[in-house]
């Protein structure tokens, strides 16, 4: 077949240098990379390398010497600091044949603003850069004022401190700053399927021969529910990846593609309209559990919804944050995880992408039987209920057994919204809305 595609377009690049022997030791965990890798993908900035490297002068400078040479961008983060192993400053220097000197206004920033008044004081060492360099203030975006503190730039390189705290303050502003300046994004889309990667193997072939600017992945996914794998489909305009998209379908058995949505929370009302309208005969009793929510929100603030990685305990928090938006309320919705000893990562993620999509407020409690609800009552003395999700069954009597005390259940009500529902109730309503959940064997493979 004969297909005419757009011309390629050729997208800035960016090599990312992580800088700490903590990284490599496994004694901290890198966030700042993958922070850096999803804003840069929305600037349409293509990341070529990430490299992790420990706190050696002469290998950071030849790091940032041979990417300021390959990419666009070159960013550090990480050896920012007043200990000896902050050696970033030196690694620069040394890259772009530099000497180091004190700015004048990084040492009024340290004195005055960090309260380093004595000049002997190992603050101090963090203003010493390069004297090529120049000092980059961003405004931050929350009081609309400069940062406190710049990062640093020299010629393509950008510099930056590794606490993610900080970090991540620091870089929004580089990122408001690119995605200003670039005017090329990608465009992606995605199909999920409910087969083994073996399935569509000959059909993701076709595609890949038959569209040579679009970029294809397979994702396998275990353990989890609504679909097997995913396929990614990405170019530099809508035309190729829908094309490339419809004829990849085109080659696969209707039945394994499945309809899922990455953003449940985003017009959730509509989705759930829509949701009623595709089960008449549950329509009444689907409504009923809102109404029943709806009716503990009209005191939001003595109520918490116990976020345990389950389906049923993402229900009421998507329940709860559709009353919230048919409300118009700005509220957070406050939210309980009793924290178990040993906790997965994949639950840890979890709680923290539930707290993104959902604009939660979350109280961690460490779970010890007796003392969970009393320690969540000292932290919280506004909260009046409780709210479990527990398919067909009572609910208060499991978390009265595994949290609460005798001397708690007048001072706390718990309650639990889903005690009528069915399993079918449950996947229905989830599947339909794509809801999140977890399993502690949930893995996703590249």
């Amino acid at each position: 077949m004969s297909n005419h595609y757009p011309k390629a377009i050729k997208h800035p690049t960016a090599g990312i240098i992580v800088i700490g022997d903590e990284i490599l030791k496994a004694q901290v965990r890198d966030t700042n990379s993958y922070y850096m890798c999803s804003l840069l993908y929305k600037c349409g900035i293509k990341v070529k390398k990430i490299s992790v490297i420990s706190d050696s002068v002469e290998e950071i400078s030849k790091e940032i010497r041979d990417a300021s040479s390959k990419y666009t961008y070159v960013i550090t983060s990480g050896g920012i600091g007043p200990t000896h192993d902050d050696v970033t400053f030196e690694g620069l220097a040394k890259a772009f044949d530099d000497k180091l000197y004190y700015h004048p206004k990084l040492v009024d920033i340290i004195k005055n603003q960090f309260g380093a008044k004595d000049p002997l004081s190992p603050a101090y060492k963090m203003a010493l850069i390069p004297k090529k360099a120049t000092l980059k203030f961003n405004l931050n975006i929350r009081t609309g004022k400069p940062n406190a503190y710049p990062y640093i730039v020299l010629e393509n390189v950008y510099v930056f401190p590794g606490s993610p705290i900080f970090f991540e303050r620091s870089f929004q502003g580089l990122y408001e700053d690119l995605l200003s300046v670039t005017s090329r994004r990608f465009v992606k889309d995605e199909v999920f399927i409910n087969a083994r990667e073996e399935a569509f193997t000959n059909a993701l072939s076709t595609v890949v021969k038959e569209f040579a600017n679009v970029s294809f992945g397979s994702y396998p996914v275990s353990n989890y529910r609504y679909y097997k794998a995913f396929v990614t489909i990405e170019s530099d305009n809508e035309i190729d990846t829908e094309s490339a998209k419809r004829r990849f379908c085109e080659l696969n058995p209707a039945h394994i593609l499945v309809k899922f949505d990455r953003t449940p929370h985003v017009n959730c009302i509509t989705k759930y309209s829509n949701f009623l309208q595709s089960c008449p005969h549950r329509r009444s009793f689907y409504e009923q559990s809102l109404e029943e929510l709806r009716q503990f929100y009209r005191d939001s603030e003595s109520v918490s919804i116990r976020v345990d990685g389950g389906i049923e305990s993402s229900i009421v928090i998507h329940l709860a944050h559709i009353c919230r938006v048919q409300s118009n309320s700005s509220d957070k919705l406050r939210a309980v995880y009793f924290k178990e000893k040993r906790t997965s990562i994949h639950l840890e993620e979890f709680i923290k992408e539930m707290i993104d999509k959902y604009n939660l407020a979350v109280c961690t409690v460490e779970a010890e039987p007796d003392k969970s609800v009393s320690e969540l009552i000292s932290m919280q003395a506004h909260l009046r209920t409780l709210l479990v999700g527990e398919a067909g069954e009572d609910g208060v009597n499991e978390v009265n057994r595994g949290y609460a005390g005798a001397s708690n259940t007048d001072r706390l009500q718990i309650n639990n919204p889903l005690r009528n529902w069915t399993n079918e109730d449950v996947w229905s309503f989830a599947s339909s809305l794509s809801l999140p959940y977890v399993t502690t064997t949930t893995t996703t493979t590249a």
